[in-house]
């Protein structure tokens, strides 16, 4: 990982924090005024301070001795859920209006792409070939990573005309997907629900390195080559 984006990540890091506690600072300048909406921010700031923190604390947590493995729950989604609540609430104060406001977007944006997209998104890629019954046929194939781990990939294969699967490179098992279990996103797809949940089933032996079988349900057998991972 370069110098840049290392520094990068870690602006994206530590900017709510200096965000909120520039917000903070402009409301003590005011807080001569005791109404409501100068109340505001004081409440908006410690409960970004708050998420913040916790998220500090999840990546933390996260790391194990093979790279980054997060694990969301309830929590961290109502975590998430505040801190939309937060960037929306921003905009009523009086001060420290766009520092809180963008503090809240930073934190949202951190716990959805770092906290949440390695089990949920899904980007497309160019190195996967589709045959039914040994015939090419047009599909769209997209590749994710839950962890850090590469051989822990997962793989969605949707077909224009006909189903779609999951694919566990880790497991080397398969599952059927549903179009409404995903929505299309720029570059990808997202998952609603983790990729790794659900129950994966033995494909068909393989015949070559990187290679899917399986046998849809009317009795195709589709293959799924990958020539890179």
């Amino acid at each position: 990982m370069s110098v840049l984006v290392v520094t990068a990540n870690i602006l994206w890091l530590l900017s709510p924090l200096i965000l909120t506690v520039l917000g903070l600072r402009d409301w003590k300048r005011k807080r001569r005024d005791t109404s409501l909406r100068l109340e505001l921010p004081l409440a908006l700031g410690t409960v970004l301070l708050a998420d913040w923190a916790l998220f500090v604390y999840f990546v933390i947590q996260s790391a194990t001795p093979y790279g980054m493995y997060f694990r969301t729950s309830w929590s961290t989604t109502a975590l998430l859920i505040l801190s939309f609540l937060a960037a929306i609430a921003a905009f009523a104060t009086r001060t420290g209006r766009w520092q809180l406001a963008s503090a809240s977007a930073l934190i949202v944006s951190l716990w959805v792409c770092i906290g949440y997209a390695p089990a949920h998104y899904l980007r497309r890629v160019d190195f996967g070939t589709v045959t039914v019954d040994e015939h090419p046929v047009a599909a769209y194939v997209y590749l994710g990573h839950p962890t850090d781990m590469e051989a822990e990939a997962f793989a969605l294969v949707r077909l224009e005309h006909g189903g779609d699967y999951l694919l566990n490179f880790d497991s080397e098992k398969v599952r059927p997907a549903s179009a409404s279990a995903y929505v299309r996103v720029p570059g990808g797809v997202w998952y609603l629900r983790s990729m790794q949940r659900g129950t994966f089933a033995e494909p068909l032996p393989p015949r070559r390195l990187n290679q899917f079988r399986v046998r849809s349900n009317d009795g195709h057998v589709i293959t799924v080559q990958f020539t890179l991972i």
